[in-house]
């Protein structure tokens, strides 16, 4: 077998959640090129149509089923598509994800916000992992990769919530590899640092916060949404074949 067929995501599909822009984003036309079906899923139906065009128009294969993951009745929606559309999910990729930049301490954070973050960050994530991955248990084979932060390794008020949800979203990963690894699938975190995203932007333009993030960061800079892609297939991919329950960390060494 030549060593880059290892990479391929020839005859599989995969779910990749967040999948409008950024990370999503990157990594849809990435596994696209690596062969597979892509599903893209975020709130932004236009945006949505607009990314699995182009993926189509590059000559891969691609379908956007539009879902808010902070909604329980649109997970349901979600996964009832899926089966409508006779989709079997073989790598499921929990991207989607919120941020939202605390104005008071984190001890003054509402049970309104609060709710509100764990719903997409964790809930969401949850669930898909759940149900998609006791049907690939079934089948004996799939991936699936929680999308993290080293905001859950150096923690900030200023995201505290974030933080917390992330930090949970780790131990998900452990959870689920435990229970799904011994029926063939594997379940890996990819903690990111800042990258060039529409979430990383307040960052990169605050002057004080970027200097101070390049200031932890050992290869002094940020990254960009191909890099956290590139890493992404290979947990997806064989490449990654004897890798589950870890947490591979591409964030230019911000949590060291």
């Amino acid at each position: 077998m030549a060593w880059w067929s290892r990479f391929s995501l020839e005859g599989r599909t995969a779910l990749i959640t967040g999948g409008s822009r950024g990370i999503g984003r990157a990594t849809a036309e990435l596994f696209a090129q690596a062969g597979a079906e892509v599903i893209v899923s975020s709130r932004n139906g236009a945006a949505l149509e607009e990314v699995a065009a182009a993926i189509r128009a590059a000559g891969g294969k691609a379908q956007a089923i539009p879902a808010h993951m902070g909604r329980l009745e649109d997970v349901d929606a979600l996964l009832s598509e899926l089966e409508r559309r006779a989709l079997r999910v073989d790598v499921l990729v929990n991207n989607a994800g919120i941020s939202p930049l605390m104005k008071e301490p984190f001890s003054g954070t509402s049970p309104e916000l609060w709710q509100k973050v764990m719903d997409v960050n964790l809930r969401g994530p949850f669930l898909l992992a759940a149900r998609l991955g006791g049907v690939m248990a079934e089948r004996g084979a799939g991936s699936i990769i929680n999308i993290s932060s080293a905001g859950a390794m150096r923690t900030t008020p200023l995201i505290g919530a974030y933080c917390v949800s992330k930090s949970a979203l780790n131990t998900l990963t452990e959870v689920f590899a435990k229970e799904f690894g011994p029926r063939g699938v594997r379940v890996n975190t990819l903690t990111c640092g800042l990258v060039e995203t529409a979430m990383g932007d307040w960052t990169i333009k605050n002057e004080k916060a970027y200097e101070f993030c390049l200031g932890m960061t050992p290869l002094g800079r940020h990254s960009q949404p191909d890099e956290i892609a590139y890493a992404a297939l290979f947990l997806a991919s064989q490449a990654g074949s004897f890798v589950t329950g870890g947490n591979l960390v591409v964030d230019g060494g911000t949590a060291i």
